[in-house]
C-alpha cells in the first residue's frame, strides 16, 4: 500500500470510529461560543479591556487547537492507562509504516480541526452580524484562516507529544503549554497591549491579507516538519505501557 494510500486509509478509519463522538466536539463549540459571546461583544466594540481582553486571548490561543482533537475513550484514559502508547505499539506490529501512521493522524487532525473552526467561525460570524458588527464576509473568512493556520501549527505541536511519549509525559507538556499561553495573555494584558484577536481582525480589515497566508505557510511547514519527527520518534521510542 503506498503511503498516501495508507495514511488516508488510517485518517478515515479513526474518523469512522469516532464519528458519534464528534458530537462532543460540537457541545464544546457551543459551549465556547455561549462563554465567550460576552467577552467578543466587548472586542467587538472596541471595550475589550482587562478581565475581557486577557480571556479572549487566552481561550482563542489555546483552546481553538483542542477543537482538532475528539473527545473519545482512547483521549480520556490516556493518563491512567497509557492508551496511545498501546495503541501505537499495536499498529506498529501490523503491515503500517511509521511514516503512514504520522502522516495519517496529522490528515485526521486537520479534516477535524477544519471542520470544527468552520462550524464555530461561521456560527461567530452570525453571532457577530446580530451584535451589530459591519465585518464583511471576506475579511473574516480571513480573519478565520489565520487562527485555523495558527491552531494547525499548535496542534500538530499536540500530536508529537500524544503518538510520541507516554501518557504522563504528555499532560504535563499539555500543562507546560497552557502556562505558557497563561503568561504570554497575561503578560500582554498587564502591559495594556492590544488584545490579539481584535488586532487579528482590525489588520485585515485594514488590508493585510497577507496573514492567513503567513500562518498558513507556518502550518504546512509544521505539517512536513511534524510528518518527519513523529516518523523518526515511532521508529525509536520504547513501547512499555
Amino acid at each position: 500500500m503506498g503511503e498516501w494510500k495508507g495514511a488516508w486509509f488510517l485518517a478515515k478509519h479513526e474518523l469512522a470510529k469516532d464519528r458519534w463522538n464528534s458530537l462532543f466536539t460540537l457541545l464544546m463549540i457551543g459551549y465556547v461560543l455561549l462563554f465567550t459571546l460576552p467577552l467578543f461583544r466587548d472586542v467587538i466594540n472596541g471595550e475589550s479591556e482587562g478581565l475581557s481582553s486577557f480571556a479572549t486571548d487566552f481561550i482563542y490561543l489555546t483552546i481553538l487547537p483542542v477543537f482538532g482533537f475528539v473527545m473519545n475513550q482512547t483521549m480520556m484514559r490516556y493518563w491512567k492507562d497509557n492508551s496511545y502508547t498501546k495503541k501505537m505499539a499495536h499498529w506498529r506490529t501490523l503491515p503500517i509504516s511509521s511514516r503512514q501512521i504520522a502522516l495519517g493522524r496529522i490528515i485526521q487532525l486537520a479534516i477535524v480541526l477544519f471542520a470544527a473552526q468552520l462550524v464555530f467561525f461561521l456560527l461567530q460570524y452570525i453571532m457577530a452580524r446580530n451584535l451589530g458588527s459591519e465585518i464583511s464576509a471576506g475579511s473574516f473568512a480571513l480573519y478565520a484562516l489565520t487562527w485555523f493556520g495558527y491552531s494547525l501549527t499548535m496542534a500538530i505541536g499536540y500530536v508529537y507529544w500524544e503518538v510520541g511519549h507516554s501518557g504522563r509525559t504528555y499532560f504535563f507538556f499539555n500543562l507546560i503549554y497552557l502556562c505558557v499561553m497563561l503568561l504570554i495573555a497575561l503578560g500582554i494584558s498587564l502591559m495594556k497591549m492590544d488584545n490579539i484577536v481584535m488586532n487579528s481582525l482590525q489588520a485585515i480589515e485594514g488590508g493585510s491579507w497577507w496573514l492567513p497566508l503567513l500562518t498558513l505557510s507556518i502550518s504546512a511547514a509544521a505539517f512536513w516538519i511534524g510528518v518527519n519527527r513523529m516518523e523518526n520518534r515511532l521508529e525509536n521510542r520504547t513501547y512499555r505501557a
